[in-house]
């Protein structure tokens, strides 16, 4: 009985010291576990700050391009592009605002054309980002753009072209356009289709 005794003794005494091992053991790895969750939470806040910087600098830019356009194509008047981040429901959203001399406010003077060529713009940051070949196929996009205002239009378009190295095929009805273009082609009817032919 006494024997039955002293090997339950050391039965448990085992258990004991094999539980304090682990709880050693687990101690070491929460420890770790901390330290790394320490590490992590500065990774992300590093990172937080490295993305917001690179966003608000992307913005920037964005701006910048939109804010030169309006001003080369609307020259009477005093516009610039302010996009604005806001954070809604821990997500980043981005609210686009057009001032005419610093207020906010409605552009139906001039029939949506300062919207069309924002509109632009932002088609010509996303094929820069993208990486796209450099070409852009604008089917009337300007239509909408007053006759007064296409003489600056046409100059953007140029800048744009030289600047960006990109090519522009521009379809339109507006024949002023003609001047500022490289190449030019008339579409007309025949009894055979449609043919194209070379003006300048």
């Amino acid at each position: 009985m006494i024997e039955e005794l002293q090997r339950k003794t050391d039965q448990i005494d085992g258990f004991y010291l094999a539980m304090k091992k682990r709880e050693k053991t687990m101690e070491a790895e929460l420890s770790e576990l901390k330290k790394d969750v320490e590490l992590l939470t500065k990774t992300s806040a590093v990172l937080k700050h490295l993305l917001d910087s690179m966003v608000k600098n992307e913005i920037s830019k964005m701006a910048g391009l939109i804010t030169f356009g309006l001003k080369t194509v609307f020259d009477d008047q005093d516009l610039t592009f302010l996009p604005k981040i806001i954070k809604k429901n821990e997500k980043l959203h981005i609210e686009l605002k057009t001032l005419n001399e610093g207020v906010e406010g409605e552009f139906e003077s001039f029939g949506g054309s300062v919207a069309v060529i924002e509109s632009f713009l932002l088609r010509v940051l996303c094929l820069l980002k993208k990486k796209y070949a450099r070409l852009m196929l604008l089917d009337e996009t300007f239509a909408a753009v007053g006759s007064e205002y296409i003489q600056n239009t046409g100059n953007l378009l140029i800048q744009l072209s030289k600047k960006l190295n990109l090519d522009i095929l521009l379809v339109t009805h507006q024949k002023e356009f003609q001047n500022f273009a490289d190449n030019v082609y008339l579409v007309k009817e025949s009894p055979k289709g449609l043919l194209m032919e070379k003006i300048k």
